[in-house]
Protein backbone atom coordinates (compact mmCIF):
# COMPACT_ATOMS: atom_id res chain seq x y z
CA UNK A 1 0.00 0.00 0.00
CA UNK A 2 1.09 3.13 -0.46
CA UNK A 3 2.02 5.40 2.25
CA UNK A 4 2.04 9.09 2.17
CA UNK A 5 3.11 10.99 5.20
CA UNK A 6 0.52 13.51 5.30
CA UNK A 7 -2.91 13.75 5.32
CA UNK A 8 -3.88 16.69 2.75
CA UNK A 9 -7.21 16.97 3.89
CA UNK A 10 -6.49 18.30 7.19
CA UNK A 11 -3.54 20.56 8.41
CA UNK A 12 -2.18 19.43 11.36
CA UNK A 13 -1.76 22.26 13.45
CA UNK A 14 -5.33 22.06 13.30
CA UNK A 15 -5.65 18.77 14.84
CA UNK A 16 -6.15 17.88 18.61
CA UNK A 17 -3.70 16.81 21.03
CA UNK A 18 -4.18 13.33 22.81
CA UNK A 19 -5.39 15.13 26.36
CA UNK A 20 -7.46 17.30 24.64
CA UNK A 21 -9.93 13.65 24.12
CA UNK A 22 -11.55 11.98 26.67
CA UNK A 23 -10.59 8.16 27.24
CA UNK A 24 -12.94 5.06 26.67
CA UNK A 25 -14.00 3.82 30.46
CA UNK A 26 -11.80 0.78 31.52
CA UNK A 27 -14.76 -1.67 30.80
CA UNK A 28 -15.40 -0.91 27.49
CA UNK A 29 -11.63 -0.94 26.67
CA UNK A 30 -11.30 -4.24 24.96
CA UNK A 31 -7.83 -5.04 26.05
CA UNK A 32 -4.96 -3.42 27.75
CA UNK A 33 -2.75 -1.13 25.79
CA UNK A 34 1.13 -0.20 25.81
CA UNK A 35 2.35 2.72 27.90
CA UNK A 36 1.23 6.25 25.80
CA UNK A 37 -1.09 4.39 23.96
CA UNK A 38 -4.93 5.46 24.48
CA UNK A 39 -8.20 4.04 23.86
CA UNK A 40 -10.59 6.66 22.72
CA UNK A 41 -13.70 7.17 20.72
CA UNK A 42 -13.31 5.71 16.89
CA UNK A 43 -15.25 9.31 16.68
CA UNK A 44 -13.17 11.49 18.79
CA UNK A 45 -9.95 10.28 16.63
CA UNK A 46 -10.97 10.74 13.34
CA UNK A 47 -13.49 12.29 11.48
CA UNK A 48 -16.08 10.26 9.16
CA UNK A 49 -18.39 11.58 6.30
CA UNK A 50 -20.23 9.74 3.94
CA UNK A 51 -19.90 10.93 0.27
CA UNK A 52 -22.79 12.15 -1.98
CA UNK A 53 -25.72 10.81 -4.39
CA UNK A 54 -24.69 10.50 -7.78
CA UNK A 55 -27.12 9.41 -10.91
CA UNK A 56 -25.70 6.00 -12.34
CA UNK A 57 -25.75 7.49 -15.97
CA UNK A 58 -23.66 10.31 -14.55
CA UNK A 59 -21.04 6.79 -14.03
CA UNK A 60 -18.99 6.10 -16.81
CA UNK A 61 -16.77 2.57 -17.40
CA UNK A 62 -14.05 4.07 -18.78
CA UNK A 63 -11.89 7.15 -17.64
CA UNK A 64 -12.14 9.59 -20.47
CA UNK A 65 -10.77 13.37 -20.70
CA UNK A 66 -14.20 14.10 -19.80
CA UNK A 67 -14.68 11.68 -17.01
CA UNK A 68 -10.99 11.38 -15.85
CA UNK A 69 -12.19 11.30 -11.25
CA UNK A 70 -12.65 7.86 -10.30
CA UNK A 71 -16.11 7.65 -8.29
CA UNK A 72 -15.74 4.90 -5.48
CA UNK A 73 -18.66 3.39 -4.07
CA UNK A 74 -19.18 1.31 -1.23
CA UNK A 75 -16.95 -1.41 -2.69
CA UNK A 76 -14.39 0.62 -4.54
CA UNK A 77 -14.44 2.42 -7.91
CA UNK A 78 -17.88 2.16 -9.56
CA UNK A 79 -16.25 3.62 -13.20
CA UNK A 80 -15.52 7.67 -13.75
CA UNK A 81 -17.05 10.97 -13.44
CA UNK A 82 -16.91 14.30 -14.44
CA UNK A 83 -16.03 16.04 -11.04
CA UNK A 84 -14.83 15.12 -7.90
CA UNK A 85 -15.96 15.99 -4.51
CA UNK A 86 -12.87 15.09 -2.47
CA UNK A 87 -9.25 15.56 -2.67
CA UNK A 88 -6.37 14.28 -0.66
CA UNK A 89 -5.24 10.83 0.64
CA UNK A 90 -8.72 8.96 2.37
CA UNK A 91 -9.08 5.42 4.27
CA UNK A 92 -12.80 4.74 2.92
CA UNK A 93 -15.20 2.29 4.67
CA UNK A 94 -18.04 0.84 3.00
CA UNK A 95 -21.29 1.94 4.34
CA UNK A 96 -23.68 -0.21 2.17
CA UNK A 97 -24.51 -3.92 1.32
CA UNK A 98 -23.22 -7.31 2.34
CA UNK A 99 -19.17 -6.32 1.62
CA UNK A 100 -20.03 -3.28 4.32
CA UNK A 101 -17.13 -1.93 6.25
CA UNK A 102 -14.41 -2.56 3.70
CA UNK A 103 -11.49 -0.46 3.67
CA UNK A 104 -10.30 1.01 0.32
CA UNK A 105 -7.98 3.46 0.01
CA UNK A 106 -8.35 6.30 -2.38
CA UNK A 107 -5.96 9.36 -3.40
CA UNK A 108 -6.17 12.82 -5.25
CA UNK A 109 -9.10 14.02 -6.95
CA UNK A 110 -11.67 11.48 -6.26
CA UNK A 111 -15.79 11.38 -6.30
CA UNK A 112 -17.03 9.83 -2.84
CA UNK A 113 -20.53 8.19 -3.25
CA UNK A 114 -23.27 8.36 -0.18
CA UNK A 115 -21.84 4.52 0.42
CA UNK A 116 -18.34 5.32 0.98
CA UNK A 117 -17.41 7.05 3.85
CA UNK A 118 -14.18 9.22 3.65
CA UNK A 119 -11.96 8.83 6.48
CA UNK A 120 -9.99 12.15 8.02
CA UNK A 121 -8.01 12.46 11.38
CA UNK A 122 -8.77 14.78 14.15
CA UNK A 123 -5.76 13.56 15.98
CA UNK A 124 -2.60 13.18 15.07
CA UNK A 125 -2.17 10.17 12.16
CA UNK A 126 -0.44 8.87 10.17
CA UNK A 127 -3.11 7.42 7.22
CA UNK A 128 -1.95 4.20 6.01
CA UNK A 129 -1.82 3.34 9.79
CA UNK A 130 -5.53 4.35 10.31
CA UNK A 131 -6.60 2.39 7.29
CA UNK A 132 -4.61 -0.76 8.60
CA UNK A 133 -6.34 -0.28 12.09
CA UNK A 134 -9.63 0.14 10.28
CA UNK A 135 -9.22 -3.18 8.76
CA UNK A 136 -7.72 -4.40 11.69
CA UNK A 137 -11.35 -4.07 13.73
CA UNK A 138 -13.30 -5.67 11.12
CA UNK A 139 -16.18 -2.80 10.89
CA UNK A 140 -18.72 -5.51 8.82
CA UNK A 141 -19.36 -6.84 12.35
CA UNK A 142 -21.36 -3.66 13.44
CA UNK A 143 -23.40 -3.89 10.10
CA UNK A 144 -27.35 -3.68 10.99
CA UNK A 145 -28.97 -7.52 10.44
CA UNK A 146 -31.53 -6.69 7.38
CA UNK A 147 -31.96 -7.49 3.63
CA UNK A 148 -29.41 -4.93 2.62
CA UNK A 149 -27.03 -4.47 5.49
CA UNK A 150 -25.47 -1.55 6.17
CA UNK A 151 -23.14 0.63 8.75
CA UNK A 152 -24.01 3.65 10.59
CA UNK A 153 -21.87 6.59 11.13
CA UNK A 154 -23.06 7.23 14.39
CA UNK A 155 -22.51 3.57 15.34
CA UNK A 156 -18.85 3.27 14.01
CA UNK A 157 -17.92 6.70 16.11
CA UNK A 158 -18.87 5.42 19.31
CA UNK A 159 -16.58 1.72 18.66
CA UNK A 160 -13.00 1.92 21.28
CA UNK A 161 -10.27 2.74 19.07
CA UNK A 162 -6.48 2.17 20.44
CA UNK A 163 -5.02 5.40 19.54
CA UNK A 164 -0.64 5.67 19.66
CA UNK A 165 1.58 8.45 19.76
CA UNK A 166 1.84 9.06 16.31
CA UNK A 167 5.93 8.16 15.85
CA UNK A 168 4.47 4.82 16.97
CA UNK A 169 1.97 5.13 14.34
CA UNK A 170 4.90 4.99 11.55
CA UNK A 171 6.68 2.23 13.40
CA UNK A 172 3.76 0.21 13.12
CA UNK A 173 3.35 0.74 9.29
CA UNK A 174 6.88 0.68 8.43
CA UNK A 175 7.12 -2.91 10.50
CA UNK A 176 3.53 -4.49 8.61
CA UNK A 177 4.38 -3.71 5.12
CA UNK A 178 8.34 -4.86 5.87
CA UNK A 179 6.12 -8.39 7.11
CA UNK A 180 3.63 -7.95 4.32
CA UNK A 181 6.21 -7.76 1.50
CA UNK A 182 7.11 -10.96 2.27
CA UNK A 183 4.26 -12.69 2.45
CA UNK A 184 3.00 -11.14 -0.66
CA UNK A 185 6.47 -12.65 -2.42
CA UNK A 186 4.84 -15.95 -1.12
CA UNK A 187 1.37 -15.14 -2.00
CA UNK A 188 2.31 -14.36 -5.93
CA UNK A 189 3.92 -17.56 -5.90
CA UNK A 190 0.80 -19.23 -4.68
CA UNK A 191 -1.01 -17.40 -7.31
CA UNK A 192 0.87 -18.32 -10.29
CA UNK A 193 0.50 -21.88 -9.02
CA UNK A 194 -3.21 -21.50 -9.17
CA UNK A 195 -3.42 -19.19 -12.58
CA UNK A 196 -1.34 -22.14 -14.31
CA UNK A 197 -4.02 -24.67 -13.34
CA UNK A 198 -6.19 -24.76 -15.96
CA UNK A 199 -3.42 -24.37 -18.85
CA UNK A 200 -1.60 -27.24 -17.30
CA UNK A 201 -4.92 -28.90 -17.05
CA UNK A 202 -5.55 -28.14 -20.98
CA UNK A 203 -2.00 -28.88 -22.17
CA UNK A 204 -2.71 -32.37 -20.60
CA UNK A 205 -5.76 -32.94 -22.41
CA UNK A 206 -4.14 -31.74 -25.49
CA UNK A 207 -1.80 -34.68 -25.40
CA UNK A 208 -4.13 -37.27 -24.49
CA UNK A 209 -6.35 -36.40 -27.18
CA UNK A 210 -3.97 -36.50 -29.66
CA UNK A 211 -2.50 -39.55 -29.02
CA UNK A 212 0.99 -38.27 -27.48
CA UNK A 213 0.55 -39.38 -23.71
CA UNK A 214 0.00 -43.10 -24.99
CA UNK A 215 2.52 -43.32 -28.50
CA UNK A 216 5.05 -44.94 -26.24
CA UNK A 217 2.27 -47.92 -24.54
CA UNK A 218 1.00 -48.03 -28.46
CA UNK A 219 4.78 -49.12 -29.34
CA UNK A 220 4.78 -51.15 -26.53
CA UNK A 221 2.10 -52.97 -26.95
CA UNK A 222 2.29 -53.21 -31.07
CA UNK A 223 -0.81 -50.87 -31.61
CA UNK A 224 -0.81 -48.45 -34.46
CA UNK A 225 -1.95 -45.00 -34.56
CA UNK A 226 -4.63 -45.97 -36.96
CA UNK A 227 -7.27 -46.88 -34.30
CA UNK A 228 -7.23 -42.45 -34.36
CA UNK A 229 -10.60 -41.16 -35.77
CA UNK A 230 -11.66 -38.15 -36.47
CA UNK A 231 -15.56 -37.70 -36.41
CA UNK A 232 -18.96 -35.58 -35.29
CA UNK A 233 -19.75 -36.24 -31.47
CA UNK A 234 -23.04 -37.11 -32.78
CA UNK A 235 -21.83 -40.47 -34.44
CA UNK A 236 -20.47 -41.50 -30.45
CA UNK A 237 -23.47 -40.16 -28.23
CA UNK A 238 -27.13 -38.73 -27.65
CA UNK A 239 -27.74 -36.18 -25.48
CA UNK A 240 -30.97 -35.51 -23.34
CA UNK A 241 -32.58 -32.81 -21.08
CA UNK A 242 -33.39 -33.81 -17.58
CA UNK A 243 -36.26 -33.04 -15.72
CA UNK A 244 -36.55 -30.28 -13.67
CA UNK A 245 -37.62 -29.90 -10.15
CA UNK A 246 -40.44 -27.66 -8.42
CA UNK A 247 -39.71 -26.19 -4.61
CA UNK A 248 -43.07 -29.13 -3.76
CA UNK A 249 -41.90 -31.80 -5.77
CA UNK A 250 -37.85 -31.40 -4.10
CA UNK A 251 -37.20 -33.27 -1.14
CA UNK A 252 -34.12 -32.12 0.71
CA UNK A 253 -34.41 -35.12 3.72
CA UNK A 254 -33.58 -37.50 0.48
CA UNK A 255 -29.45 -38.49 0.48
CA UNK A 256 -29.65 -38.62 -3.72
CA UNK A 257 -27.90 -35.33 -4.85
CA UNK A 258 -29.69 -33.43 -7.81
CA UNK A 259 -27.31 -31.73 -10.17
CA UNK A 260 -27.91 -28.73 -12.39
CA UNK A 261 -25.61 -27.09 -14.84
CA UNK A 262 -23.01 -26.40 -12.52
CA UNK A 263 -23.11 -29.93 -9.83
CA UNK A 264 -24.99 -30.51 -6.51
CA UNK A 265 -27.90 -27.91 -6.17
CA UNK A 266 -29.61 -29.71 -3.22
CA UNK A 267 -30.62 -33.41 -2.66
CA UNK A 268 -34.07 -35.62 -3.45
CA UNK A 269 -35.32 -39.24 -2.52
CA UNK A 270 -35.47 -40.52 -6.32
CA UNK A 271 -33.27 -40.90 -8.95
CA UNK A 272 -33.64 -40.44 -12.74
CA UNK A 273 -30.03 -41.35 -14.21
CA UNK A 274 -27.39 -44.26 -13.00
CA UNK A 275 -24.14 -44.15 -11.64
CA UNK A 276 -20.91 -42.56 -13.67
CA UNK A 277 -23.64 -40.88 -15.64
CA UNK A 278 -21.73 -37.74 -17.88
CA UNK A 279 -24.29 -34.35 -17.88
CA UNK A 280 -22.98 -31.31 -19.62
CA UNK A 281 -24.65 -27.77 -18.49
CA UNK A 282 -27.58 -26.72 -20.94
CA UNK A 283 -28.14 -22.65 -20.06
CA UNK A 284 -26.88 -19.96 -18.84
CA UNK A 285 -23.13 -18.82 -17.40
CA UNK A 286 -22.05 -22.68 -17.29
CA UNK A 287 -23.37 -23.79 -20.28
CA UNK A 288 -21.39 -26.42 -21.58
CA UNK A 289 -19.95 -27.30 -18.53
CA UNK A 290 -19.02 -30.94 -18.26
CA UNK A 291 -19.54 -33.14 -14.59
CA UNK A 292 -19.16 -37.17 -14.42
CA UNK A 293 -21.53 -38.58 -11.63
CA UNK A 294 -20.45 -41.49 -9.92
CA UNK A 295 -23.83 -42.78 -7.97
CA UNK A 296 -27.04 -42.26 -9.03
CA UNK A 297 -28.23 -38.99 -8.98
CA UNK A 298 -31.57 -36.79 -9.78
CA UNK A 299 -30.79 -34.45 -13.09
CA UNK A 300 -32.68 -31.27 -13.80
CA UNK A 301 -33.65 -29.69 -16.97
CA UNK A 302 -31.02 -27.22 -16.87
CA UNK A 303 -28.38 -30.24 -18.02
CA UNK A 304 -28.07 -32.84 -20.68
CA UNK A 305 -27.65 -36.54 -19.92
CA UNK A 306 -25.39 -37.93 -22.12
CA UNK A 307 -25.60 -41.72 -23.19
CA UNK A 308 -23.15 -43.59 -25.36
CA UNK A 309 -22.30 -47.16 -26.18
CA UNK A 310 -20.91 -48.05 -22.95
CA UNK A 311 -19.37 -51.67 -25.11
CA UNK A 312 -17.56 -49.52 -27.19
CA UNK A 313 -16.46 -46.18 -24.91
CA UNK A 314 -15.68 -45.96 -21.43
CA UNK A 315 -17.47 -43.61 -19.60
CA UNK A 316 -14.32 -41.86 -18.21
CA UNK A 317 -12.66 -41.62 -21.39
CA UNK A 318 -15.78 -39.69 -22.63
CA UNK A 319 -15.71 -37.44 -19.75
CA UNK A 320 -12.14 -36.48 -20.41
CA UNK A 321 -12.79 -35.70 -24.36
CA UNK A 322 -15.91 -33.72 -23.31
CA UNK A 323 -13.71 -31.71 -20.78
CA UNK A 324 -11.24 -30.95 -23.71
CA UNK A 325 -13.81 -29.91 -26.26
CA UNK A 326 -15.24 -26.72 -26.69
CA UNK A 327 -19.22 -27.43 -26.35
CA UNK A 328 -20.24 -23.74 -26.82
CA UNK A 329 -18.45 -23.34 -30.29
CA UNK A 330 -22.01 -23.48 -32.55
CA UNK A 331 -23.46 -22.05 -30.12
CA UNK A 332 -24.63 -18.32 -31.56
CA UNK A 333 -26.97 -17.03 -28.57
CA UNK A 334 -26.58 -13.56 -27.08
CA UNK A 335 -28.63 -13.04 -23.94
CA UNK A 336 -28.64 -16.30 -22.86
CA UNK A 337 -26.15 -19.42 -23.92
CA UNK A 338 -27.98 -22.39 -24.55
CA UNK A 339 -26.96 -25.67 -25.97
CA UNK A 340 -28.67 -28.53 -27.47
CA UNK A 341 -27.87 -31.96 -29.13
CA UNK A 342 -28.12 -30.27 -32.55
CA UNK A 343 -25.52 -27.76 -31.87
CA UNK A 344 -23.05 -30.31 -30.53
CA UNK A 345 -23.27 -33.39 -32.73
CA UNK A 346 -21.82 -31.15 -35.94
CA UNK A 347 -18.80 -30.73 -33.51
CA UNK A 348 -15.76 -32.53 -34.58
CA UNK A 349 -13.80 -34.75 -32.44
CA UNK A 350 -10.14 -36.95 -32.60
CA UNK A 351 -10.76 -40.50 -30.31
CA UNK A 352 -9.16 -43.67 -30.79
CA UNK A 353 -11.49 -46.87 -30.72
CA UNK A 354 -9.64 -48.70 -29.12
CA UNK A 355 -10.79 -49.25 -25.79
CA UNK A 356 -7.57 -50.24 -24.05
CA UNK A 357 -6.05 -47.47 -24.81
CA UNK A 358 -8.87 -45.82 -23.69
CA UNK A 359 -8.42 -47.38 -20.61
CA UNK A 360 -4.68 -46.32 -20.37
CA UNK A 361 -5.55 -42.64 -21.19
CA UNK A 362 -8.18 -42.68 -18.37
CA UNK A 363 -5.43 -44.00 -16.14
CA UNK A 364 -3.16 -42.02 -16.78
CA UNK A 365 -5.06 -38.88 -16.84
CA UNK A 366 -6.66 -39.49 -13.22
CA UNK A 367 -2.63 -39.99 -11.97
CA UNK A 368 -2.02 -36.37 -13.78
CA UNK A 369 -4.89 -34.91 -12.55
CA UNK A 370 -4.90 -36.48 -8.84
CA UNK A 371 -1.03 -34.56 -8.43
CA UNK A 372 -2.39 -31.49 -9.88
CA UNK A 373 -4.96 -31.23 -7.71
CA UNK A 374 -3.02 -31.77 -5.07
CA UNK A 375 -0.64 -28.94 -6.20
CA UNK A 376 -3.81 -26.69 -6.71
CA UNK A 377 -4.98 -27.54 -3.02
CA UNK A 378 -1.37 -27.22 -1.43
CA UNK A 379 -1.47 -23.31 -3.29
CA UNK A 380 -4.62 -23.11 -1.78
CA UNK A 381 -3.93 -23.36 2.09
CA UNK A 382 -1.17 -20.97 1.46
CA UNK A 383 -3.22 -18.62 0.16
CA UNK A 384 -5.06 -19.23 3.15
CA UNK A 385 -2.53 -19.13 5.79
CA UNK A 386 -0.97 -16.21 4.33
CA UNK A 387 -4.46 -14.58 4.69
CA UNK A 388 -5.04 -15.46 8.29
CA UNK A 389 -0.63 -14.47 8.95
CA UNK A 390 -1.76 -10.60 7.69
CA UNK A 391 -4.59 -10.92 10.36
CA UNK A 392 -2.34 -12.18 13.07
CA UNK A 393 0.30 -9.61 12.47
CA UNK A 394 -2.52 -6.70 12.25
CA UNK A 395 -3.77 -8.01 15.52
CA UNK A 396 -0.86 -7.66 17.37
CA UNK A 397 0.27 -4.56 15.63
CA UNK A 398 -2.87 -2.69 17.11
CA UNK A 399 -1.93 -4.35 20.50
CA UNK A 400 1.76 -2.91 20.76
CA UNK A 401 3.20 -6.79 20.02
CA UNK A 402 5.55 -6.00 17.07
CA UNK A 403 8.42 -4.45 18.57
CA UNK A 404 7.63 -1.20 17.74
CA UNK A 405 6.81 0.34 21.12
CA UNK A 406 9.18 3.80 21.52
CA UNK A 407 10.46 5.19 25.12
CA UNK A 408 8.66 7.20 27.08
CA UNK A 409 10.31 10.67 25.69
CA UNK A 410 9.89 10.02 22.38
CA UNK A 411 6.17 9.00 22.62
CA UNK A 412 5.90 12.68 24.19
CA UNK A 413 7.43 14.06 21.26
CA UNK A 414 5.76 11.99 18.47
CA UNK A 415 2.27 13.08 19.81
CA UNK A 416 2.81 16.49 18.95
CA UNK A 417 4.29 16.44 15.78
CA UNK A 418 4.14 15.22 12.12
Amino acid sequence: MARPRKNADKAQNSLLTPDEVAEVPVEEQPYPLPEGWKWVRLGDALHLQAGKNISARDIHSEKTDEFPYPCFGGNGIRGYVSEYNREGNFPLIGRQGALCGNIKFASGKFYATEHAVAVSGKLPHEITWVSYCLRNMNLNQYATATAQPGLAVSTLNQLPFPYPPFGEQQRIVDRIESLFAKLDEAKAKAEAVLDGFEIRKAAILHKAFTGVVTAKWREEKGFSFDSWKKICLGKILKVSSGKGLTSKNMDNSGKIPVYGGNGITGYHNQSNVVKNTIVIGRVGYYCGSVHYIKKEAWVTDNALIVSFDRNKFESNFLFYLLLHTDLRQNDSSTAQPVISGSKIYPIEITITTNILEQQKIVRILDSLFAKEQQVKEAAETVLHQLKLMKKAILARAFRGELGTHGSARDTLQNNGSM
